[in-house]
């Protein structure tokens, strides 16, 4: 079987950087150690082997948090955390074709992983798989951590359902029906989509029915038109040609009138020649007379224009000449100013030149010095030129010695720099060093001053714990006493109610016993002896015979003589209580009869009663005179003799049988005694009263332990806290201590190693600088033994020629500086000059100009004048040839109107004739259109007969009320009609036949996808109900085997399981029945660890880890959890962590985990039993 053969781990939580492997068999394995030892740190790192990624899972806060922290020298390497897991895999469970499938799990420093399987590099969701394909996945089942008991034992109902529907895989089963429901919900929407397009489909069809009906019955009204509309053609066609015939008749008529018309008009027109010709010849001669007057008239019209023309001139000349001779002056001034100007500007400009060429002339004198100077230097370069070509064999040698000087400078550089490095650093570690000391003494002291802190949490966390126990056991005393206290109180009160009730109910009756009842606190001041029934006393077989012969003085008061009654008499009545019978003891008289001697009579009833000796009268006085007999016959016959009788059974006979008492269950009222009772049940009804303000104060006194309590433990809590902190910090600073000394020894070693490399370099340092000397010593004789004067003379030389080059060039400046200044002022006053000189110009041509302009203003002024005098001369004239021409025109206008009266007579009598002419024209062309339409109609109907296939001999009647019915039909179809209905009809309904096919092959798919979904619940339900059933089973089982007790499981609701709770049921022995979550906390721990092996029985694993899971139970409950983990570790293996010795008793393999120096140790240990017992 698959059973975990090994683990390595390295560098994992409290595991260090050495490779820890821990051996495995099959069955039970027990780790075991102190606390915080990290015994359960091997479960963990199996965990984080086989893929864990959630950080609580493994106790750490993140991924990283599970890396080993503690530094040391046993590290080498990069740091990282590796575990490693070797399966046994014979039987090869695990898919994988090897023995042994190790998987390793390696995380760097950053956080980063990576898996290997069989030392091949995997991803993690591969291992995962594996694992889940052979059962052994990690879940909270097989792998049972330090509270998942806790957990499942207050879980809901509903979450004790869930982690089985979990560990069975009903998830698969919703998915199978997500998908399927995903699938039904597509068919639903298909089928929906189908229906619908078929009743779209189906109301096309019936609609395109209703077209293709109306297209018919369109079709039957054309046709029957088209004949109905042949015949109202065939008449309209019989009208228009007897129509036609009456228009050419009248158009004949009107022809014959246009003519006659015409000849008339013709005859006018000759008459109205004749007058116009006469009428030319007249105006030929008025036209001479209209010739003149013409010319008259034009003449004057240019006249006028031409005086208008000159004065309009002469003004405008005028306004001019004025404003010349406003402006002309101002220019003139202008002009002057110019002129001075220019005159200065000219005088300055040639004095600028001047001065300009004398500082050019200047200039060229030094450069000519300069070029002097220039060649110089040049001849002096030339020479310099040979003597360096001469000196080059001399160079060459010096720079190879150079070169070297330069290499040995470096080397002496590179041994300065590190020796100063080495200084730099043995100071460093020098510091450091003494930093490392001073810290080392800073942690001692701290150390020391964390002990004793220690101390003092632990001296305070004793004191606290002793308070804790004092207030506790005050509290368990107080809650003991308000136990009994109540206890006590209940039963009190309901003694009180119960005879405060009948106390009440006898009082108020008022009876004989009250009045018994108020003299019973009396009796010795009234004298009292007593009452008879407390005097009196029988045995109880003589019991009825006896109460039935005194039940009338059954409670009498007993006094001592006749004065004690008759003040007992006078205290009652002064009271007044109920009756009362006195019976005064002295006055008693003697009676006492003889037995009759007869077989039946047992004797006198007194001798059967019992009293003191000082009440035997009173024992007389009330039995002496009965007979007790045996049977109710003797009885009768002797009371006959005139015998009181009684019988044992109570029935009682007067002497003479004068009366029968008969008492077959009478007794004495208690109701005195109870009356009696009422001051003690008021006194303890004040005694109950009392106690609760007792058990009240005993309450708040719990109370005020409780919060003692609460406070003292949040005080031990934080002492805890403190002293787990300053033992935490302690252990790091001894663990600091030990790595300061660690790195002290470190940093010695580092400066005695820096010291000796120090001590290197200085000697090497003294070698490199000798041997520089000597180099710089050779270099400074080959430079000796080289002349070097000539050099020097020529370099001197050229540095003199170089100064005076730069001289000549700082006493050129100024001078050059002071040329441009000029030349730039230069300029400025040229331009100057050349804008004055223009303005000048401009000035002088607009004074010529207006020179000019009034030169010809006043010649043209002048000759205005003139010409405007001759054409006013000129006007006159011609206005009076008009006035005479006017005067002579007035004969010729008479004769005008005659002509003109002729022709308008013969013109009107034209214009009559032409109207007449124009309106029988217009008639006949009437005529003609309407001739012409009724043509087009006859050609077009006799057309249309031929097209409905009839000729004009069809017969006719009157349609036109058909046609019009007909048309109306035919216009309300039209507005709806489709001309395509009868064809797409025909191919919709085939269309509707295959989707009703389509439709119905929907629904058989739909029916399917129900049927599937249904099958899958069915198969949920009843996987679930088979795994329910085996988790109870082995619940009863198991509880059974440990306690002795019952559980089971049961559904909270059978109809509706998957929405409902699991109810856990629990029955200790002795105890009534409880749900899980309802018992004590070391139950619940027991009740939950059933639960996980029951449900480990649902998906079983082939090994199982528990941390301990035995930690809350007693031993016995662990005796018997160990013996059920060890019969189930027959055949699997069990790895659990535990404290119990049960457990580690019946382990196959032991291990133990001890911490040191920070780091846990594993430690193995095997039975012998167990060794001897597998060899044999």
């Amino acid at each position: 079987m698959v059973h975990v053969k090994k683990v390595e781990i390295f560098g994992f939580k409290s595991f260090g950087f050495k490779n820890t492997i821990v051996d495995f068999e099959p069955g039970l394995v027990s780790i075991s150690g102190p606390n915080g030892s990290g015994k359960s740190n091997i479960l963990d790192a199996i965990t984080f082997a086989l893929g864990e990624n959630r950080p609580k899972v493994m106790r750490a806060p993140n991924l990283r948090g599970l890396m080993h922290d503690v530094e040391g020298a046993a590290r080498r390497g990069p740091k990282m955390a590796r575990t490693s897991v070797h399966f046994d895999n014979l039987d090869r469970k695990i898919p994988v074709d090897s023995d042994i499938v190790t998987i390793t799990r390696e995380m760097n420093d950053k956080g980063d992983n990576i898996y290997y399987l069989n030392k091949k590099k995997v991803i993690r969701s591969k291992i995962l798989d594996l694992m889940e394909i052979a059962n052994a996945g990690l879940n909270q089942i097989n792998n049972v951590q330090q509270g998942t008991v806790t957990r499942i034992s207050e879980m809901t109902s509903e979450e004790k359902r869930i982690v089985i529907e979990d560990l069975i895989g009903l998830s698969a089963f919703d998915e199978k029906k997500k998908e399927a429901e995903k699938q039904l919900t597509d068919a639903d929407h298909k089928l929906e989509i189908a229906m619908a397009k078929m009743g779209e489909v189906k109301k096309r069809i019936d609609e395109l029915e209703e077209e293709r009906n109306k297209k018919l019955r369109y079709d039957i009204l054309e046709r029957e038109l088209n004949r109905y509309r042949a015949i109202s053609a065939a008449s309209s066609l019989k009208s228009i040609q007897s129509e036609k015939v009456s228009k050419d008749k009248t158009l004949n008529s009107l022809n014959s009138e246009i003519k006659h018309l015409e000849e008339e008009r013709a005859s006018i027109r000759k008459d109205a020649s004749e007058i116009r010709a006469q009428k030319t010849k007249f105006m030929d001669e008025v036209n001479a007379y209209n010739k003149s007057k013409s010319e008259i008239e034009t003449k004057l019209s240019m006249h006028r224009q031409k005086f208008d023309e000159a004065d309009s001139l002469i003004k405008t000349s005028t306004n001019r000449l004025t404003e010349i001779d406003t402006n002309l002056p101002s220019h003139k001034i202008d002009l002057d100013n110019l002129q001075i100007q220019k005159s200065f500007s000219e005088s300055q400009i040639s004095y600028f030149k001047t001065e300009i060429n004398n500082i050019r002339e200047t200039e060229k004198s030094f450069d000519e010095k300069t070029k002097n100077l220039r060649i110089q230097k040049t001849e002096a370069m030339k020479k310099q030129s040979q003597v360096i070509t001469q000196k080059r064999d001399v160079d060459q040698k010096i720079q190879r010695l150079t070169d070297k000087i330069t290499a040995t400078k470096l080397a002496v550089g590179e041994f300065e720099s590190a020796s100063t490095n080495g200084k730099e650093k043995l100071s460093s570690n020098q510091e450091k060093f003494n930093s490392l000391v001073n810290s080392l003494d800073t942690l001692e002291q701290q150390k020391i001053k964390l002990e004793r802190i220690i101390e003092n949490h632990k001296h305070s966390i004793s004191e606290i714990n002793l308070r804790i126990k004092k207030f506790t056991d005050d509290k368990k005393r107080s809650e003991h006493d308000i136990h009994e206290l109540s206890e006590l109180i209940d039963a009190s009160s309901k003694g009180a109610n119960k005879y405060e009730t009948k106390i009440k109910f006898a009082k108020g009756i008022m009876h004989e016993d009250y009045s018994i009842s108020k003299l019973k606190h009396s009796t010795q001041d009234l004298g009292i002896e007593g009452l008879v029934y407390e005097i009196l006393s029988w045995d109880k077989k003589y019991e009825r015979a006896s109460l039935a012969v005194c039940s009338n003085w059954i409670k009498a008061v007993v006094v001592k003589d006749f004065e004690s009654l008759i003040s007992l008499a006078e205290f009652v009545t002064d009271k007044k209580l109920p009756k009362l019978k006195i019976i005064p003891l002295e006055s008693i008289p003697q009676v006492k009869i003889e037995c009759p001697k007869q077989t039946g009579v047992l004797g006198i009833l007194s001798d059967y009663v019992k009293c003191e000796n000082k009440f035997s009268s009173l024992k007389n006085f009330l039995f002496g005179n009965v007979v007790l007999v045996e049977s109710r016959n003797i009885a009768i016959n002797l009371s006959k003799s005139g015998f009181k009788t009684i019988t044992l059974s109570g029935e009682y006979f007067e002497a003479k049988t004068t009366s029968v008492v008969i008492d077959n269950n009478s007794k004495i009222s208690k109701l005195t005694k109870i009356i009696n009772m009422s001051d003690s049940v008021e006194g303890l009804q004040q005694m109950i009263s009392a106690l609760r303000l007792t058990v009240t104060k005993k309450k708040n006194r719990a109370k005020k332990l409780d919060l003692l309590v609460n406070n003292y433990e949040k005080r031990l809590s934080l002492s805890e806290v403190g002293m787990n902190t300053t033992s935490n910090s302690l252990s790091e600073l001894k663990s600091r201590i030990s790595q300061i000394s660690n790195n002290k020894k470190s940093f010695e070693t580092r400066i005695n190693q820096l010291t000796r490399t120090q001590e290197r370099i200085s000697r090497e340092l003294t070698n490199r600088k000798s041997h520089l000397e000597s180099l710089e010593s050779q270099i400074k004789l080959v430079r000796d033994n080289y002349a070097e004067p000539q050099m020097d003379r020529i370099a001197n030389e050229i540095k003199l020629v170089n100064e005076q080059i730069l001289e000549q060039d700082k006493k050129l400046e100024p001078i050059q500086n002071d040329l441009k200044k000029k030349e730039r002022h230069l300029a400025e006053l040229m331009a100057h000059d050349t804008k004055i000189t223009g303005e000048r110009k401009n000035l002088r041509h607009t004074v010529s100009s207006m020179d000019q302009e009034k030169y010809h203003l006043e010649v043209d002024i002048r000759r205005l004048t003139k010409e405007k005098e001759t054409t006013e001369t000129e006007l006159v004239t011609l206005r009076d040839d008009e006035q005479k021409l006017i005067s002579t025109s007035g004969t010729s206008v008479e004769q005008m109107t005659e002509f003109d009266n002729s022709l308008e007579s013969l013109n009107s009598k034209e214009r009559d004739s032409t109207k007449e002419i124009t309106l029988r024209e217009r008639n006949t062309d009437a005529l003609n259109r309407d001739l012409t339409d009724l043509r087009q109609k006859e050609s077009k109907i006799t057309s249309l007969l031929a097209t409905f296939g009839f000729d004009i001999s069809i017969e006719v009647f009157d349609v036109e009320s058909t046609i019009t019915s007909l048309e109306s039909e035919q216009n309300r179809i039209k507005n709806s009609l489709n001309a395509g209905a009868p064809l797409q009809y025909v191919e919709i309904s085939n269309g509707y036949k295959s989707s009703s096919s389509k439709k119905n092959m929907l629904e058989k798919e739909r029916n399917t996808i129900v049927a599937f979904i249904e099958s899958v619940e069915k198969d949920k339900r009843q996987t679930f109900l088979d795994a329910f059933d085996t988790v109870d089973t082995q619940v009863k089982d198991a509880f059974s085997k440990m306690t002795g007790g019952s559980a089971w499981l049961e559904l909270e609701n059978e109809d509706d399981i998957f929405n409902s709770g699991l109810n856990y049921l629990i029955q200790f022995p002795g105890k009534p029945k409880r749900e899980s979550t309802s018992i004590s906390g070391g139950e619940k721990t027991l009740a939950a660890t059933v639960f996980v092996l029951a449900l480990q029985k649902l998906n079983p694993s082939p090994f199982y880890m528990f941390d301990e899971v035995d930690a809350h139970l007693d031993a016995p409950n662990a005796e018997k959890l160990s013996n059920i983990i060890k019969e189930r570790s027959e055949g699997s293996q069990f790895i659990m962590v535990s404290l119990k010795d049960s457990v580690v008793e019946k382990a196959r393999l032991i291990y133990g985990v001890f911490p040191k120096h920070g780091v846990s140790h594993v430690i193995k240990y095997k039975d012998k039993r167990l060794l001897s017992s597998l060899e044999t």
